[in-house]
């Protein structure tokens, strides 16, 4: 289980970028509308049944009982008075979970949206010891979101502790037995509720139950392709990754794909193709690697490609394909694909959209792929004032000096002015990058006890733009080690090869995040990005993984020749299909 894995294994904030991305802020105001109608008609339907499908009797019991709490007969222009950030400090009494989820039911169906009373509404509630049913806590979850509640305010970006605390003390108070009671269409609304709130759950119990769900859906196929997306996102904003529901997703997934070609259908439904987008999501923050689903994944963007129309939204096909780069499953430039963005961008998908066309352009640099005309209408003077987050930041610098590196244009697309501008984080730490390879130290030190002094190893930033360090040696032809020239120990930019027929060599000592979870000799894709790179600055690139054994290589001459030996298996790799 990856439950606590750190995610930041493109170096990009991947995990942030998606929610910004897929929250339900994104959502076509009539599809959020409708479904927003369908969850309250639900929880209407159920408290309907309580009173025998009464609704008069139902509207009197709810109005009776807020009248009591609230001290009057005029309960929607008393709430309407309190719902400001003035006055709703005036609400005073205490009250129960039951009276709150009233207070939320009744002003949502009179369309009142308690904004910003819902805040004060928590501070009085009276704590609770447990939960009575796992009905009343699902029914508040949701009613949270028919009220536009989230995690973070959206103008200040703070975190809402105090609705963090009281859903997190709600949800630990649920029963083993109250979960295993939790129906299918209760827990794919709490899972879609949570993911809207952009709040994790915290519940071992109650993930395990959701996890096991997918796990179980190879073999009994019962859940639905929204029951499916939202058990995933749910899994993957908590931060809880296991190999048996990856392979499970991956394996239903084949074999929809399978059934579907021998049929001779190109096309999937549209909430099939969203459900693919989000187990490509899974599979990448927890860096579990599929070659089956990542094929299948890619056959589908070439039947997108290949339709006369397209079918389905941009960003799910962009990030399918960011996917694959990003798991290095795609190493080169796909036509396929690309004829895919040139038409969106017809389209205008790209239009003031600016973040979007980053997400197109940050992968396909890692593939050498660079689109002139896509770059010219992304750096501009307007764009570059509007990108102030330091993410996206961090991947326009990436793109720029991966095109100046690999094109060699004749002026980059971000000049000197705006690099001096760069927050220092994004050129890498030594603090931090040693931190997280601590084999990094281990292999320098033996590398020196092999050399008469320092100038003959160095450790360096070579490409400051991946934020990874490398150790560089110089070997002869007959692996003898050589003084680094001083030029290259100056500006570690380039190695002229020409000047004799010695070599180059960068030692990449990885981490495990760079690293796919479940075949850890396999890389991600930044590292044949930079390999690739490096191999452009004549420097041969050379793969040391975090449980290597290069330290206990005994003699000088046998340490040489490892490196020697692990730079052709490290060609090999970077060659693979």
């Amino acid at each position: 289980m990856f439950r606590y894995s750190i995610i930041n294994h493109c170096r990009w904030s991947v995990l942030s970028s998606l929610i910004s991305r897929h929250s339900s802020k994104n959502y076509s105001p009539t599809l959020k509308k409708n479904f927003d109608k369908k969850t309250f008609d639900y929880f209407y339907t159920r408290r309907l049944k309580i009173f025998h499908d009464n609704q008069q009797q139902m509207s009197n019991h709810i109005r009776t009982h807020l009248e009591s709490l609230l001290k009057t007969s005029s309960i929607i222009t008393n709430l309407n008075d309190l719902n400001t950030r003035n006055t709703m400090k005036n609400f005073s009494q205490t009250l129960t979970i039951e009276q709150f989820n009233d207070l939320l039911f009744f002003a949502y169906e009179h369309n009142i949206k308690l904004d910003f009373l819902i805040k004060r509404l928590i501070e009085c509630l009276i704590p609770m010891n447990k939960i009575t049913s796992s009905n009343l806590f699902i029914e508040f979850i949701n009613l949270l979101v028919l009220h536009q509640q989230k995690y973070y305010d959206y103008q200040t970006k703070n975190p809402n502790k105090i609705l963090e605390n009281l859903i997190s003390s709600f949800e630990f108070n649920l029963t083993d037995e109250q979960i295993k009671n939790i129906s299918l269409v209760d827990l794919s609304l709490l899972c879609s509720a949570m993911y809207r709130l952009q709040m994790p759950l915290k519940n071992q119990n109650l993930l395990d139950y959701i996890g096991q769900y997918l796990i179980n859906d190879e073999k009994k196929k019962i859940l639905s392709a929204v029951d499916k997306q939202n058990f995933i996102k749910i899994l993957t904003l908590s931060n809880y990754g296991n190999i048996s529901i990856a392979n499970s997703l991956t394996n239903r997934f084949n074999q929809s794909f399978e059934q579907h070609r021998k049929l001779k259908l190109n096309t999937f439904s549209y909430e099939i193709v969203r459900m693919t987008m989000r187990i490509g999501i899974y599979l990448l923050t927890f860096r579990f690697y599929s070659k089956d689903f990542f094929h299948n994944c890619l056959k589908l963007i070439e039947f997108e490609s290949n339709s006369s129309s397209t079918l389905y939204r941009a960003k799910d096909m962009i990030q399918i394909m960011n996917t694959l780069i990003y798991m290095g499953y795609i190493r080169k430039n796909n036509t396929k694909y690309m004829n895919l963005i040139y038409v969106h961008d017809k389209m205008k998908q790209f239009e003031q959209k600016p973040e979007r066309l980053v997400d197109v352009l940050a992968p396909l640099a890692m593939i050498g792929e660079f689109p002139e005309d896509l770059l010219e209408k992304l750096f501009t003077k307007e764009n570059l004032n509007q990108l102030l987050e330091s993410r996206v930041k961090e991947k326009l610098f990436f793109i720029s000096q991966s095109h100046k590196l690999l094109c060699s244009p004749q002026r980059p697309y971000l000049d000197q002015m705006y690099l001096d501008s760069l927050p220092r984080h994004l050129y890498g730490s030594w603090e931090i990058e040693k931190r997280k390879r601590p084999y990094f130290s281990i292999v320098m030190q033996r590398l020196l006890e092999c050399v008469p002094n320092r100038y003959y190893v160095k450790s360096a930033f070579i490409l400051k733009h991946f934020k990874s360090p490398d150790i560089i040696i110089h070997l002869n032809t007959n692996q003898q080690p050589q003084i680094i020239p001083n030029e290259t120990k100056k500006s570690l930019q380039f190695f002229d090869k020409n000047e004799d027929n010695s070599s180059m060599y960068a030692l990449g000592v990885l981490c495990e995040e760079e690293l796919c979870a479940n075949d850890p000799l396999r890389p991600l894709g930044l590292f044949y990005a930079k390999a690739r790179q490096l191999q452009k600055l004549n420097y041969i690139p050379v793969i040391i993984y975090p449980s290597d054994s290069l330290h206990q290589v005994k003699t000088k001459e046998e340490i040489f020749k490892w490196i020697v030996k692990r730079a052709q298996a490290t060609e090999l790799l970077l060659n693979e299909n």
